[in-house]
């Protein structure tokens, strides 16, 4: 065959928090690594979206730092990259073994024969992911990996190089309207930008107004825009994500569930299953905002499903660059003296905010 799906780590059960080393120990380019998590959750109460227990995925070559991201930075970005509508499986819910998938794509799309990851270019190339079940729930005690790797078999391939992405640079804004700048590396062309203004149970655009982007000491601006109206002109580009959720409800107890979409215009549609209507309503006055939504009782034991549609993955705002299929179209910052980001904290930041950058270059061999 072409490809194979080598198996890199068979499922593996997790500690409570902690960090797995994994070798990689494949010859063949790899297109893509799968890293597959599942976790179940033990009660109603949810911290967190599904992949947060996933604090950061790392590809290292000793002190070289080929990939490093958090789980839902890396969930995003795939989603972007993809085009998926969401990448979690089954319904979240307490007791139920939900799945969530994460991924590194080395090329434009699977098995790009330009762009794929060559270990032989390297001395010994590992992948480190950190976890911690408790960020999810502090009941979850049962959960798993597994990595696989898409792999270049019988094709022979001469690839010039792969996508590298990493998170560059992280603010906590203080105040409202407050200024926050960050220096960009030029020594590689950027295929696209995300920047994630994060606060749990807030819109991103209210953690973040303004985003700038300037070249050699503002002698050229390529970006500067207002991110509610940025947003809305990329729905157009992005597509809609969709996932489901659901649980049993009790007591009049207010269940919180974290999903995947987290701008301010997320819809939520939920339906009984069980119990009669008038024991069950769902809770939306101001339910649906920075990646959750709430469902509410006035009796026990009324169960619902439902399914969230919106957009922007995990708080992160996809900043193209060029054509994404094209190489050559992406933005070429080599050629800058120096390429710098402005951002503007929105009314709702506080200090437990926390913006981030994330690049996806191109690194050729």
């Amino acid at each position: 065959m072409n490809y194979r799906l080598a198996t890199v780590l068979a499922e593996r059960s997790l500690g409570a928090a902690g960090v797995e080393t994994i070798d990689l120990n494949v010859q063949d380019p790899i297109s893509r690594i799968e890293i597959g998590y599942k976790i179940t959750l033990e009660d109603y109460a949810m911290l967190a979206a599904l992949v947060t227990p996933i604090t950061k995925v790392e590809l290292v070559d000793g002190s070289d730092v080929l990939h490093s991201m958090n789980g839902r930075q890396n969930q995003a970005l795939c989603i972007f990259d993809r085009r998926v509508p969401t990448m979690n499986h089954d319904i979240i819910a307490s007791g139920a073994g939900s799945h969530a998938a994460l991924g590194i794509d080395f090329g434009r799309f699977l098995y790009d024969p330009e762009l794929a990851f060559d270990p032989k270019k390297f001395r010994n190339p590992q992948l480190k992911i950190t976890h911690n079940r408790a960020l999810l729930s502090a009941a979850t005690s049962t959960h798993s990996i597994e990595v696989m790797a898409h792999c270049f078999d019988e094709r022979v391939i001469s690839p010039i190089g792969f996508l590298q992405a990493r998170e560059h640079y992280v603010w906590t804004p203080s105040t409202n309207n407050e200024y926050g700048y960050c220096d960009l590396p030029t020594d590689m062309p950027i295929r696209q930008l995300l920047l994630r203004p994060y606060l749990t149970q807030v819109n991103p655009s209210n953690v973040v107004d303004y985003f700038r982007l300037s070249e050699d000491n503002d002698k050229r601006i390529p970006i500067d825009v207002e991110l509610t109206a940025y947003i809305k002109r990329m729905k157009g580009v992005w597509l809609m994500l969709t996932e489901g959720c659901g649980d049993t409800l009790w007591d009049s107890a207010v269940i919180k569930k974290y999903v995947t979409p987290t701008e301010e215009e997320t819809n939520w549609m939920a339906t009984q299953v069980t119990g009669s209507n008038s024991q069950y309503c769902p809770n939306l006055g101001a339910a649906i905002t920075g990646g959750y939504v709430q469902m509410i009782s006035s009796t026990s034991g009324v169960n619902f499903q439902g399914r969230v549609f919106g957009y922007v993955p995990h708080h992160c705002i996809q900043f193209p660059f060029g054509r994404q299929d094209q190489l050559d179209d992406w933005y070429d910052v080599t050629r800058l003296g120096s390429l710098k980001a402005r951002m503007q904290a929105a009314a709702s930041c506080s200090t437990t905010s926390e913006v981030s950058i994330i690049l996806q270059q191109l690194r050729k061999y």
